[in-house]
């Protein structure tokens, strides 16, 4: 296994998209931030620090959430049945990348905040430790994005459903490194309205509606 140097275009972001926002009663993906939606903030800073073309797997919403990425340079994948859990999405995700993806980042859509900065100091960590994993801490709690080298690939594909990702991090601990980070984004879920209006200052009502005045506007 190679644990040469990477570059940073050779780490791909698979953006887990697919659940269907039971608790915020609204589509997480397309909630409002500032110019942009979750989704389009993610992809935003993915841009801007120079990643892979990322990967977004959709589930039951994906009629929805799909149109507004249209023009973006992503890829899309569907889950069909994403109760199975977020490993199903993971392993959606890397059997869709390209030969010349190196690691894989793992971004859950609800935690769109995170800021560039934490990112690109997460990607830097891992290139230069060399480390199989590494993820940012806040606290005593991991945090997103987590970014994973290509020889844990077939690790992840073979991990039965129902034992998740975590044990994978447990096998691998004298393999990974940690970001400590005061950005509480890295381990905090926008899952509910109350969490909604906690990140933003707005109620999800008030901000859909204010998103659809602008865009009939436009």
């Amino acid at each position: 296994m190679d644990f040469h140097m990477l570059p940073i275009a050779s780490i791909t972001p698979i953006i887990l998209a697919a659940g269907d926002s039971r608790r915020m009663g609204y589509p997480k993906a397309l909630l409002p931030l500032g110019g942009h939606t979750f989704l389009t903030h993610i992809l935003t800073t993915i841009q801007e620090i120079g990643l892979s073309n990322p990967l977004v797997i959709l589930g039951k919403n994906a009629d929805l959430i799909q149109p507004s990425i249209q023009n973006w340079p992503a890829l899309v994948r569907i889950n069909p049945d994403p109760d199975r859990g977020q490993l199903s999405s993971i392993q959606l995700g890397l059997s869709s990348l390209q030969s010349s993806a190196q690691a894989g980042m793992i971004w859950p859509v609800d935690q769109p905040t995170v800021s560039a900065e934490l990112v690109r100091k997460l990607t830097q960590l891992f290139i230069q430790s060399q480390s199989m994993i590494a993820y940012p801490k806040h606290g005593d709690k991991r945090g997103h994005p987590a970014i994973f080298h290509r020889a844990l690939f077939q690790e992840f594909m073979v991990t039965p459903l129902e034992e998740g990702p975590k044990n994978i991090l447990l096998r691998h601990q004298t393999q990974t490194i940690e970001l400590p980070t005061i950005e509480a984004a890295a381990v905090q879920d926008i899952d509910t309205p109350a969490d909604y209006e906690a990140l933003t200052g707005e109620s999800v009502k008030s901000a859909l509606e204010r998103m659809k005045i602008i865009t009939n506007d436009e």
